[in-house]
């Protein structure tokens, strides 16, 4: 299995948003299927295992606020979004995300993309001599380059169809981009998701934790309760109960409880959505 690590980066200096930027990997196996996914949030989900491992060794609750990311550098977030091609069957694109231990899927047919070939523009990256293309998919404009020297018909997030690995793109806005910043290989299979492996529960003495919900959804229901992150973040809290504190002064660190009659006042600046039709 080929492991390539992609820098991505969701930034626009004139708004007013937390920008996503996190190192991703993609996995391409000899069979042709594909995964990208955060390493970051992969690290996370390490960090808390082995602390509820140990918590549960102790019949303590010391896993309780252990800091998942005090690792990572400032600025990034770990993205709990996972894209397979080719799962789970030939042709078909898998994408997978979690939020408050609830799992969303969908799955489409692997997106068609019309690339231009441009063998004039000429970029590196990470090493390798890369060829221009550009294609207009879903309302944006992007400007890939790929490597022959790496013949695999795959890419970051959606991205494929090329004669050669996508090792870059940008987006015409200048907001997203992806670029490979490492390469190495490892040997096993690309992880897919088990939920009777990846679900299991460490159980305390007087303490449940909650199953995590999945949900199988399309790709326009994932695209409505994308926006529903940032204009109702802590309405996916208050649907199952859980009570939310949040801070409305920072000088005084003054907290209230997010309830459903001023919920709204909650509302984040909107992340630009990578899809817009």
């Amino acid at each position: 299995t080929y492991r390539f690590e992609v820098d991505m980066n969701a930034f626009d200096s004139t708004a007013d948003y937390m920008p996503d930027y996190d190192i991703m990997r993609l996995e391409i196996s000899s069979s042709g299927l594909t995964r990208f996914y955060s390493i970051s949030a992969d690290i996370c989900d390490s960090v808390m295992l082995k602390a509820r491992l140990e918590s549960l060794q102790k019949q303590d609750h010391s896993d309780r606020g252990v800091a998942l990311a005090g690792w990572m550098p400032e600025g990034r977030v770990a993205i709990y979004d996972d894209y397979w091609q080719n799962w789970p069957e030939k042709g078909t694109l898998t994408v997978r995300y979690n939020i408050l231990h609830t799992e969303y899927e969908y799955s489409e047919p692997l997106p068609t993309m019309n690339w231009k070939l441009i063998p004039d523009i000429v970029k590196e990256v990470c090493g390798y001599p890369c060829y221009g293309a550009r294609a207009h998919f879903r309302g944006r404009d992007y400007t890939a380059w790929y490597c022959l020297d790496l013949p695999f018909n795959a890419g970051p997030w959606k991205f494929s169809g090329l004669p050669g690995l996508i090792m870059a793109v940008e987006e015409s806005s200048g907001i997203f981009s992806w670029e490979v910043i490492g390469i190495s290989q490892k040997q096993g299979d690309i992880h897919i998701h088990d939920e009777n492996f990846d679900n299991f529960q460490l159980h305390y003495e007087n303490h449940n934790d909650k199953q995590t919900d999945y949900r199988i959804i399309s790709r326009k229901q994932a695209a409505v309760i994308d926006r529903r992150r940032w204009a109702d973040p802590w309405g996916f809290a208050l649907d199952k109960g859980i009570m939310v504190l949040s801070r409305v002064n920072e000088n005084s660190r003054e907290t209230v409880e997010v309830t459903s009659a001023n919920r709204e006042q909650f509302a984040l600046p909107e992340v630009p959505a990578l899809e817009l039709e």
